[in-house]
């Protein structure tokens, strides 16, 4: 007999998996619409292939796998396709997705490319293209690609298919190894002739004695293939947890089940896969679990992909008026926002609890610091230190406890007696983390790319000065030769240096211009203006030389020159204005004085005029009001006078 191993945490909540009555799959009417989301799995969306208007069969390919990592998706029945646009879909945030709305013909007729196989005369390519065709993903809640899965390098030794269920309430797989042990175990030997020389170990939880029974009489012929039964614990059904039940190993961290050559899949997926194989059939249905108080009819319902949350409760007359609708089980699900979703490969279990069933939680109160959420962590975390990281968003130190190993299990929300939502702080920590992960992945690229082009650049000028010196040697070279074949001849290139000095020496000896040549500003005006351009050009100037010094750019000899040069002509300038004021006798500080003196005394003017008294008013007010706009005109005209005076200082003089 088998070893089991424990794994350390763990809690034991009420099971409920008898309200769903498992061991019996009940069918319901087609709906007449069927939403179809681009992506029902980890990794990139589907791209579809089929426009609106387009008629489709059962089982037709509706959007290609655009990746390694993706999944097709496959018409769940035949009728027309009637809008490819953002839906609602099945998300805490009521998130929009791309869809696929299809309406039924009613018909549900197969595509005539669907058709079954004889898996002996399939070599094992053809076998992983069948089911890489059918757009399985992993049906136990993770969604993963199975094609991308079993293309692994690694070598596996052991295929532990996962029929644990642990969550409580869900008993969709329970089923499923009741109704179709045949087709789990068939699909299973397809995987272990893929893999070669791996065994199966079938994993199952001791509350499930029927599935338990059934599952072992259908292995008994199949020496390969193991039925282990586990003491029912919650979450031994977790991937990390399951390999640590049944080999007592752990994966490492950050590494994957093939680290330690075992490949894990769930009893839904392998039947998808077996479907796939034998009967050309895509995954476009799967087995729910409905249950619940509020459910009248609870049950597994076999459900086309596709089908909205809201014609299921319908058919299975639930109450939803007034109680919630859970998407998943109890621990790890989360209540729908809307109705109007549909469901997907993912999608096991929907619940309808009244309120002494699951009863909402009260406010969160303060953490007491109990430790209980550590002792049930199956991840070995620190459930308190990484709330408390992740309330105070301190996302550079939550890694360090490694945050991302947390498998949102919800042991530790199940225990804790404050009621604190510890999960949900989680999923909002690996969102931000994630998010910066991101962010710093494209500031990496994003300066790989500056670097790359100021390299190219660099090459280019380089490559660029090269060749000039190469044609300078050459044209060297080319007058050597000329001048040993001609000793005689005039050397060019002395000849212009010579014609460069007599040109420098003449322009030096010649007499200055006359002060009539030389283009001077006209008026004081003019001069002001020429200052100010000069002023600005040298701030601009200045500045871009900062920046390039600051940039580390090698070439700011230019710019230096530049801003020297306009230092220069700012001064010159600024001198000019000076000596034009001095030799004029104007002073700019009593110009805007006077000019300051102008203004308030025009502003008390229009004050006064603007405020005259009316007819109703007393001779004293219109007479005082009067001598005040007198004062102030008087005021006016003086500063007026004494500002031209300044501004014209000849004219006063003449006058």
């Amino acid at each position: 007999m088998r070893k089991l191993f424990d794994f350390p945490g763990g809690v034991h909540p009420a099971q409920n998996k008898q309200q769903s009555n498992p061991g019996k799959v009940l069918e319901l009417p087609l709906p007449q619409r069927l939403l179809v989301p681009l992506s029902q799995h980890i990794g990139a969306p589907a791209k579809p292939v089929v426009k609106v208007g387009e008629q489709v069969q059962k089982g037709q390919l509706i959007a290609q796998a655009t990746g390694f990592i993706s999944a097709s998706v496959h018409a769940p029945s035949s009728g027309t396709i009637s809008a490819i646009d953002a839906f609602p879909v099945a998300h805490a945030s009521g998130l929009e997705a791309m869809c696929i709305e299809l309406q039924t013909d009613g018909q549900d007729t197969w595509h005539q490319d669907i058709g079954s196989a004889d898996a002996n005369t399939l070599d094992d390519q053809q076998i992983r293209q069948r089911m890489q065709a059918a757009g399985i993903a992993g049906m136990g809640g993770a969604g993963f690609p199975s094609s991308a899965k079993l293309a692994t390098d690694k070598p596996i030794h052991t295929l532990l298919i996962n029929g644990v269920e642990c969550e409580p309430y869900i008993t969709a797989d329970d089923t499923l190894m009741q109704v179709h042990s045949a087709d789990i175990i068939a699909g299973a030997n397809l995987l272990l002739r893929l893999l070669d020389q791996a065994k199966c170990i079938i994993v199952i939880e001791d509350n499930k004695p029927q599935a338990i029974t059934v599952m072992q009489q259908a292995a008994l012929e199949h020496t390969d293939i193991e039925i282990l039964v586990i003491p029912t614990k919650y979450p031994s059904g977790g991937e990390k947890q399951l390999i640590e039940n049944v080999t007592g190993k752990q994966v490492p961290k950050g590494g994957i089940p093939a680290d330690l050559g075992i490949l894990c899949q769930n009893v839904a997926t392998v039947k998808a896969i077996n479907d796939a194989v034998y009967l050309g059939q895509p995954s476009i249905e799967r087995i729910v679990t409905v249950t619940g108080n509020g459910v009248k009819q609870p049950g597994n319902y076999r459900i086309r992909i596709g089908t909205s949350v809201d014609y299921v409760l319908q058919q299975c007359q639930a109450e939803t008026h007034a109680n919630p609708v859970i998407l998943g089980g109890p621990m790890m699900g989360f209540q729908l926002p809307n109705t109007q979703v549909p469901l997907v490969k993912t999608s096991n279990c929907l619940i309808v609890p009244d309120p002494q069933e699951l009863p909402g939680k009260d406010t969160s109160m303060a953490c007491i610091r109990c430790g209980q959420c550590e002792v049930a962590c199956p991840a070995q975390l620190l459930p308190q230190q990484l709330y408390w990281l992740a309330k105070s968003d301190a996302f550079d130190k939550i890694e360090q406890y490694n945050l991302m190993d947390c498998i949102e299990c919800g042991a530790c929300a199940y225990v804790c007696p404050s009621q604190i939502p510890l999960v949900q702080h989680y999923r909002y920590a690996k969102g931000m983390v994630r998010q910066q992960a991101a962010e710093t992945r494209q500031a990496e690229h994003a300066k790989l790319r500056f670097e790359s082009r100021e390299q190219r650049l660099l090459d280019e000028v380089n490559a660029k000065e090269e060749r000039r010196k190469a044609r300078a040697a050459a044209a060297a070279a080319a007058q050597a030769a000329k001048r040993a074949e001609n000793p005689g001849a005039e050397d060019p290139v002395a000849a212009a240096k010579a014609r460069l000095a007599e040109k420098k020496a003449a322009e030096a000896s010649a007499p200055p211009k006359k002060a009539a040549e030389v283009q001077v500003p006209a008026n004081h005006k003019d001069l002001k203006t020429a200052a100010a351009i000069v002023r600005t050009k040298l701030k601009k100037a200045s500045k871009a030389f900062a920046d390039a010094q600051a940039a580390g750019h090698d070439n700011t000899d230019k710019l230096q020159a530049m801003v020297t040069e306009l230092e220069q002509r700012s001064e010159a300038a600024a001198k000019a204005l000076a000596d034009f004021e001095s030799n004029m006798g104007l002073d700019p500080e009593a110009e805007k004085l006077a000019q300051v003196a102008w203004a308030k005394a025009n502003a008390q003017v229009r004050k006064l005029t603007k405020a005259a008294p009316d007819e109703s008013a007393s001779d004293t007010e219109k007479s005082e009001h009067q001598t005040a706009l007198t004062a102030a005109q008087a005021t006016l005209d003086q500063a007026k006078a004494h500002l031209d005076s300044i501004k014209n200082p000849s004219q006063e003089a003449k006058s």
